[in-house]
């Protein structure tokens, strides 16, 4: 059945300002514990933005039954909603690995701002500016992503630079780094960041795919998913202990490599390439 353009009725633009008022009391909580450091209070947070995320999901699933699609790119009311979930569940991601003070506070207001802007306009018919939208966020998480892959495959080459001479029997020429302890630390904090805006960029990457029609497997995916699936290891290399320290280095290197190779073909092969 053909997908077809459809404006969100009352009951579903209803629900979805229910969502922006979850994350906006959570928001609120979050701040507030500035003040009032109580467990409940994070807790509390924690669930308003979860219920919120569960809202707005429910209404995406209203919304493409209606549209006899989930592919978002025609439809400014499912582009909207599409991005501010993604951008929470990114900002919630990086607080449960590696918790970055008042991220929530800077980033749940864009969530907002999107899901208010998906009930403005969406309504209107399908314009260029919301594939645009989309096109932007996946390059920004894609590349961002890289960013933070090149400094955790630095840290990771570091790290075994530091552990090579703490085991030589002599010195080794070059500049004192960082701990080791620092070390992994920083390529962990990385990988964390880096992770949850790989896997936004490739989500956002890969539903333009599929909406050009192109869903067979090209180089690009099959490079994607590698890096992706490595840095998933590394991530969560504290669950098997035989994945921390060195070969958790050598991991982060390699995969910035396959990283790197995914942008060259990005820019070099055919967009349908399948070799």
């Amino acid at each position: 059945m053909l997908a077809v353009a459809e404006p969100p009725n009352l009951g579903q633009t209803i629900l979805l300002i229910v969502a922006i008022g979850f994350f906006l009391v959570g928001g609120l909580i979050s701040v507030a514990r500035l003040w009032l450091t109580h467990g409940p209070m994070r807790i509390a947070a924690k669930a308003c933005f979860w219920t919120g995320v569960t809202t707005a999901v429910a209404v995406l699933v209203w919304h493409a039954i209606a549209r006899h699609t989930w592919l978002p790119l025609d439809d400014n009311f499912e582009a909207f909603i599409w991005l501010g979930v993604m951008l929470a569940l990114f900002v919630m991601y990086v607080q449960r690995r590696k918790p970055i003070g008042g991220l929530d506070w800077f980033l749940m207001p864009i969530v907002i701002l999107l899901l208010i802007c998906a009930v403005v306009f969406g309504s209107a018919r399908p314009q260029e500016y919301a594939r645009g939208a989309w096109n932007w966020s996946h390059r920004v998480t894609a590349y961002g992503g890289a960013v933070a892959f090149a400094i955790a495959g630095a840290a990771g080459a570091m790290y075994l630079i530091s552990n090579r001479r703490l085991h030589a029997k002599t010195a080794v020429p070059g500049p004192n780094f960082a701990s080791l302890e620092r070390l992994e630390h920083v390529t962990r904090t990385a990988v964390t960041l880096g992770f949850a805006l790989l896997t936004v960029g490739a989500i956002t990457g890969f539903v333009q795919i599929l909406f050009e029609h192109r869903a067979t497997p090209t180089t690009k995916i099959i490079l994607t998913t590698i890096v992706w699936i490595i840095y998933g290891l590394i991530l969560h290399s504290p669950i098997n202990p035989s994945f921390r320290g060195r070969r958790t280095a050598m991991l982060s290197i390699v995969g910035f490599v396959l990283m790197v190779s995914t942008l060259v073909a990005v820019q070099f092969l055919p967009s349908g390439a399948t070799r």
